[in-house]
């Protein structure tokens, strides 16, 4: 039995090794662009090799300390490089690109003009005055910055290539739904007797719930066009619905929804 079993645990870990192998790469969970025709940026791979790498590799590559361009590639006599990548994860329903956002560079001087459109793949300036700067963008409803890598301020010298990676994430909207029940006809139902659901987005734990009275408050993975309706219960009618029941709900938004309803006369 046991030299069965053995086979079976290398194979095992053979899965878990190439999936962390892909964790660690980039590669797992990549952003768009991932497979054939994904966008490539050329590395200097430790040093010593010149390597080109896909987008949902390339972080990894430049936290583990790779350069960006060429090996032995060098800045002109007294100039710099100073390369910005835009990076933008969309998890909550988000459709906005690298391009959409506007980047500048402050407190030196680069070739070209130093504000640009956002790229994913990377914009290289070159920079013709030296001291202190630090990289900016900016803001895009919806979204908020997540982090700036320690290229985007700080010095930079003559001779030297640095690398600011901007990543932007989009703002999760939020929906809160209120029940209230008015029972003045001698009923007894509760607001946990209703099933409340929101239609038209995605909602994280489920779009069905039992309705509250302090509120039930969902964050949603979609945006857009909505509605939150009820399932009915014998006696009872709706009395009222909040403006915020139903409409559009964009990134960051957080709307509430109040529901009444009222206990018929027997």
């Amino acid at each position: 039995m046991s030299g069965r079993l053995r086979p079976l645990k290398l194979l095992t870990g053979v899965i878990v090794s190439v999936f962390l192998l892909a964790v660690a790469s980039g590669i797992a969970g990549a952003e768009p662009g991932k497979g054939k025709g994904q966008k490539k940026v050329t590395l200097c791979h430790k040093g010593k090799v010149t390597i080109t790498v896909g987008l949902p590799a390339l972080w990894a590559h430049l936290k583990h300390g790779d350069k960006v361009g060429p090996c032995n590639a060098h800045p002109a006599p007294n100039t710099a490089k100073l390369t910005v990548f835009k990076r933008v994860i969309n998890h909550h329903g988000g459709s906005k690109h690298a391009a959409d956002f506007t980047i500048s560079i402050n407190g030196v001087t680069a070739t070209g003009g130093n504000t640009l459109a956002g790229s994913a793949t990377g914009v290289t300036k070159t920079v013709t005055s030296f001291g202190s700067y630090n990289v900016t963008e900016a803001s895009v409803a919806g979204y908020e910055l997540l982090h700036a890598s320690h290229g985007c301020s700080g010095t930079i010298k003559a001779g030297q290539h640095l690398v600011c990676v901007l990543t932007n994430g989009d703002l999760a909207a939020k929906l809160t739904v209120v029940k209230q029940v008015i029972n003045d006809h001698g009923r007894t139902k509760t607001a946990a007797d209703f099933t409340i659901t929101i239609n038209g987005v995605t909602a994280v734990g489920g779009n069905t719930f039992a309705g509250s009275a302090t509120g039930v408050t969902r964050t949603l993975s979609t945006v857009g066009g909505y509605t939150v309706t009820e399932a009915s219960v014998t006696g009872y009618a709706l009395q009222s619905a909040s403006a915020g029941c139903s409409g559009t709900i964009a990134l960051g938004e957080h709307k509430t929804c109040v529901l009444t309803n009222n206990d018929l006369p027997a």
